[in-house]
């Protein structure tokens, strides 16, 4: 599965909801539809999800942790942000993907525009602003 978010995203994403707790887990059952539905509905409502991962899912379908994650992000239609012992976090834009991607390209593609000389210049301006308004 290709990876759709720049890894700068990534890891904004991976530092903002390290610390969530897990809304959803993967027991016995393993992959069942009952399970991926939930996920789903988990995703949707909020965009963002941990999910914990018992020993009876290891156990039930013979999968390591990473590849269990990385197949509930291919059946969820989701992107995999992080994978820390038995819990891992998936990411799905609740606007869609075409949306949220585009939406990125503009985000960067204004930033690329944005002239570096003119922000010093502004920079210096707000600088001597505030300089001068201590001294008054």
């Amino acid at each position: 599965m290709e990876k759709r978010l720049p890894g700068k995203v990534r890891r904004a994403l991976r530092a903002r909801y390290y610390d969530i707790e897990p809304r959803a887990w993967i027991g016995k059952k393993g992959l069942a539809e009952s399970v991926i539905e939930e996920i789903n509905t988990q995703l949707e409502k909020d965009g963002v999800l941990k999910v914990e991962i018992r020993k009876g899912a290891l156990i039930s379908t013979g999968l390591d942790r990473k590849t269990l994650a990385e197949k509930v992000a291919e059946l969820t239609d989701s992107e995999l942000i992080d994978v820390r012992g038995k819990r891992f976090i998936l990411f799905k834009p609740r606007e869609g993907w075409e949306r949220y991607l585009r939406r990125l390209e503009r985000k960067a593609s204004a930033e690329r525009r944005e002239e570096p000389a003119r922000k010093v210049r502004l920079d210096i301006a707000n600088f001597r602003k505030k300089f001068r308004k201590g001294r008054d």
